[in-house]
């Protein structure tokens, strides 16, 4: 299954995949299933990109799917569709 993936303002995985947006074949259907692909595929950086030391999904990272929903951690089994978007987005913040 196809799926468009980008990455805004997340350069510790946009920066190793070498784009900001891009296609992904996944052979399984879930959120998960499309973040052990970039993994499996690009490595530990971005692995350390989307997980804390202690494994934990970090919840600096917001993931968008269609523009109209995020998708927390805990719904990360959530089915996706051939042709789905995902947006990764680091939160941030200042002052």
């Amino acid at each position: 299954m196809k799926i468009n993936v980008e990455f805004l303002g997340f350069p510790m995985v946009s920066d190793v995949i070498g784009k900001k947006k891009l296609e992904l074949d996944v052979s399984g259907e879930t959120v998960k299933d499309v973040i052990d692909e970039l993994i499996k595929s690009y490595g530990k950086k971005v692995r350390d990109a989307f997980y804390d030391t202690e494994g934990n999904f970090d919840l600096m990272v917001q993931i968008a799917l269609n523009g109209k929903s995020f998708i927390p951690a805990d719904k990360h089994h959530t089915p996706l569709k051939e042709g789905d978007n995902l947006i990764f987005m680091l939160l941030l913040a200042g002052g």
